[in-house]
């Protein structure tokens, strides 16, 4: 398989999703610009995206035909946005949590998703922020997975195909 550009993981993980999903109520956990968020809330989805630092859309970004978009101002004000930190009890609201890289977030994600009976879809990159220890010779990935099976998730793994870490996993 040939990868693609991991500056394309946004795009990626939004025709993964709509692979596996049907349009639903969604947070994007740590969902930065909202890029992911707006590419869903295109294809009828509605996410916000929860992120304690306040960032607005890019002006432009390519799509997978590295054809290139340019988002007008109102357009890029569109995505719903809570600018707070990520806490359990935010989950209620959503049916599904996503965290593409969402450091520090994602055991939140998993505990909130347990706590509300919710899926999630989980990209995640390094163990930054997160309230573990690292340990020597222990695969973060596999360390969540664990995680979660031990919450009572059945999780799966897929491929999105970019450069770096892209493997997601979602509960079941």
């Amino acid at each position: 398989m040939r990868r693609k550009s991991h500056r394309l993981r946004f795009q990626l993980l939004h025709e993964w999703m709509l692979a596996h999903y049907s349009p639903q109520k969604a947070a994007d956990v740590g969902g930065g610009k909202g890029l992911l968020a707006y590419l869903l809330n295109q294809s009828g989805w509605k996410v916000t995206v929860i992120d304690p630092v306040a960032q607005v859309l890019p002006r432009t970004f390519k799509n997978l035909q590295k054809e290139r978009t340019t988002l007008s101002f109102d357009k890029r004000s569109q995505v719903e946005r809570i600018d707070k930190p990520f806490v359990i009890d935010m989950a209620s609201d959503y049916e599904i949590l996503i965290g593409l890289h969402s450091h520090g977030s994602n055991l939140a994600i998993i505990d909130a998703c347990r706590k509300y009976k919710k899926n999630f879809v989980l990209l995640p990159c390094c163990v930054i922020g997160e309230p573990i220890a690292i340990q020597p010779d222990i695969n973060w990935l596999e360390s969540l997975v664990k995680y979660a099976e031990n919450k009572g998730f059945t999780v799966r793994r897929d491929i999105l195909g970019f450069k770096g870490q892209d493997v997601v996993i979602n509960s079941t």
